[in-house]
């Protein structure tokens, strides 16, 4: 129990919340001696610039537009505080506060879909409209009073407040989008998702630091900088991870066997009449397969971990376990994979939704089909082999257990 709460609280502060508390410790040891202003003026354009440049050049098009709009949010405060009105300062602070956590929620459960697609173009157009409304409401006052009439109104009433310097709706904006992201990242942990917290944690604390200080837009930096990172995370989890069972793929299981040292086994892992079964219940069915027997794989017990190899193939490696010490794991393994139900509807079932006749519940009746994999497994002993000749021996082994009926582990010799 302990143990997996450290790994829930690890997968959430990194890197977000460890970026954040770098930022703050650095942005007090530079006032305490007396660093000067113009790195802070500087430090925002630099991070926002190269974070846009990031995503744009690998296409993260939420990182891109969170990044965009945590930057004009920033700048907003900066470049237009100076120029305005108390009242036209207060409408553009309200404005920021209110809608920045909107706009990261939403870009919380939106996809990537491109800069400068069809949805990217109207993503900007979006921002460009809240950009336009609120230079309407600082213009014209009568609606300037209006709106500060509704954004300072108590929906909350007895001061439960006063520590926060953002209007009430402004506040409980933040709080929602900060539950409803936290609830979702407390289940599964992606670099986009979780940058998306923290970014919205700095613009808080940005916020409630003053809104237009150095503090604050360093603050807001922080928030940028998070996102940048996050595009390089994103990257590596493309290149490393395999998208549909979320297991480490091939190429970094070629990086583990560079670092896994002198003894270590490594087990092929295919699963047992895949082609068949994709042309008897489709591709979709074949990948919820992958994905079952993935999550298994990700469970291995002995130490052991899981790649996705290619095609219905996956391989475990076990670190300074000789092939005889691994293959009580394996063999659990097998037998978990050949125990769990698996359920797939009839394979006409989209002929048949046309279908309106009063039987059509009975049509959509789940098949319960036998999932097995068989498994293959060679060491290295200390004996130098190179780490390609581990992986032949443990595929000679997979097709003799291939050979031998399926749904069975087979050890080189």
């Amino acid at each position: 129990m302990g143990a997996k709460l450290l790994r829930v609280v690890y997968r959430l502060v990194v890197p977000g919340g460890l970026i954040l508390l770098i930022s703050a410790l650095a942005m007090e040891s530079a006032r305490s001696q007396g660093m000067v202003a113009s790195f802070w003026h500087y430090y925002p354009y630099v991070i926002f610039g190269i974070g846009l440049l990031l995503s744009a050049v690998f296409n993260c098009s939420r990182l891109f537009f969170a990044l965009l709009i945590v930057a004009a949010s920033d700048r907003a405060l900066v470049w237009l505080v100076p120029r305005l009105s108390s009242a036209g300062v207060r409408t553009i602070f309200d404005a920021v506060a209110l809608l920045l956590p909107l706009n990261l929620l939403a870009l919380y459960f939106m996809r990537d879909r491109g800069i400068v697609s069809s949805r990217g173009r109207r993503r900007v157009a979006f921002i460009l409209a809240q950009i336009g409304i609120i230079g309407i409401i600082v213009l014209v006052h009568p609606i300037q009073v209006r709106a500060a009439n509704l954004m300072h109104g108590e929906i909350i009433p007895g001061g439960y407040f006063e520590w926060n310097h953002m209007a009430q709706p402004a506040l409980l904006a933040f709080l929602l989008a900060g539950v409803v992201m936290l609830i979702y990242l407390l289940n599964r942990r992606r670099p986009v998702e979780s940058s998306l917290f923290w970014a919205l944690v700095t613009a808080f604390i940005a916020l409630n630091a003053g809104g237009a200080t150095h503090l604050s837009s360093v603050y807001f930096a922080s928030g940028g900088l998070i996102l940048g990172i996050a595009v390089l995370e994103t990257s590596y989890t493309m290149a490393f991870h395999d998208e549909l069972t979320q297991l480490p793929s091939r190429r970094a299981l070629n990086q583990a066997l560079l670092k896994v040292g002198d003894a270590y086994t490594v087990a092929m892992v295919d699963v047992d009449h895949f082609k068949q079964f994709n042309d008897t219940y489709g591709h979709e069915t074949g990948d919820q397969v992958l994905q079952m027997i993935a999550s298994r794989l990700a469970d291995v017990t002995g130490g052991g971990k899981a790649f996705r190899y290619g095609g219905e193939e996956f391989a475990v490696i076990f670190p300074n376990k000789s092939v005889d010490e691994a293959y009580p794991s394996l063999e659990t393994l097998r037998k978990k994979v050949e125990s769990t139900p698996f359920k797939v509807r009839d394979h006409d079932r989209r002929d048949r939704r046309k279908s309106k006749k009063r039987d059509a519940p009975k049509l959509h009746a789940k098949k319960r089909v036998r999932v097995t994999v068989s498994i293959g497994a060679a060491s290295c002993d200390g004996d130098e082999r190179p780490a390609d000749a581990v992986l032949q021996a443990a595929d000679k082994a997979l097709y003799r257990a291939k050979n031998n009926g399926r749904n069975c582990t087979v050890v080189s010799a």
